[in-house]
């Protein structure tokens, strides 16, 4: 059996099942913790993202509006950990329990 790079093997999957869009994107899912760090992720979840824009579910209200003054403060902390550019905006929302 030849040797195939964890990159190829990767690609050929991706392609396989028909996986597109922005990988680098979804880095942020496992780096979340660290970009808005312990206190703020355990009231945020990021929950999907879509036309360059990272949807973040919040479990209260008062966090809700504090995260909207947060949002250019997380969006650069988001670019120093993935390719910058890779996303535009941030959308947060209210989770109903």
């Amino acid at each position: 059996m030849p040797f195939v790079s964890i990159k190829k093997a990767l690609e050929n999957v991706l392609k396989e099942y028909d996986i597109k869009g922005n990988i680098e994107s979804h880095k942020i899912f496992y780096l979340w913790d660290e970009i808005v760090g312990e206190k703020t992720a355990r009231h945020t979840k990021p929950a999907r993202i879509g036309n360059s824009t990272l949807f973040v579910e919040v479990d209260d209200p008062l966090w809700l509006t504090q995260l909207r003054y947060m949002k250019t403060d997380i969006l650069e902390k988001i670019e120093s950990k993935v390719k910058k550019g890779t996303l535009k905006d941030l959308k947060f929302y209210l989770r109903h329990n």
